[in-house]
């Protein structure tokens, strides 16, 4: 059975919080059905974490203008997977901008890196005058915490 969850907030740094609950809810109920106990809490926290960093930079590179930003969220499960998808109007932006260098101690940029190194599988594509960041986590993946 596949269930959709769609949520549409502005992109304003009081939603991150909002969109990151929503996660970790979807990610708690999904999780329950397809992962193994010992590994749920991973899984739950790679996902939260995950779609958090996507929203963040969502908010992060929204352009001000007379018309509202919105962020767009939307949570796909099903017995083998949980996908989540974040798209936002921002200007575009280069997916493979290499990472920052950890030894410069840098305050920003590693977005993009966790949720590489947390997710299963990741992918941008801009539709529609939208970017569209896709994640997805799989059951008993062992990647929870690798960094």
């Amino acid at each position: 059975m596949n269930t959709m969850i769609t949520m549409t907030l502005p992109a304003e740094i009081r939603y991150v919080r909002l969109a990151s609950l929503t996660a970790a809810k979807v990610a708690e109920i999904f999780s329950a059905s397809f992962t193994a106990a010992d590994n749920a809490d991973g899984f739950c926290h790679a996902f939260e974490l995950s779609v958090s960093e996507a929203f963040t930079n969502a908010v992060r590179y929204a352009v001000s203008s007379d018309q509202e930003n919105m962020v767009t969220i939307n949570f796909k499960g099903d017995r083998n997977r949980l996908t989540v998808s974040v798209s936002d109007s921002n200007p575009p932006f280069d997916p493979e901008f290499p990472s920052p260098d950890i030894n410069s101690y840098p305050e920003s940029g590693f977005g993009l890196l966790l949720i590489r190194r947390l997710m299963d599988t990741v992918t941008y594509t801009r539709e529609d005058g939208r970017n569209l960041i896709s994640m997805t986590k799989q059951p008993d993946n062992q990647r929870f915490g690798n960094l």
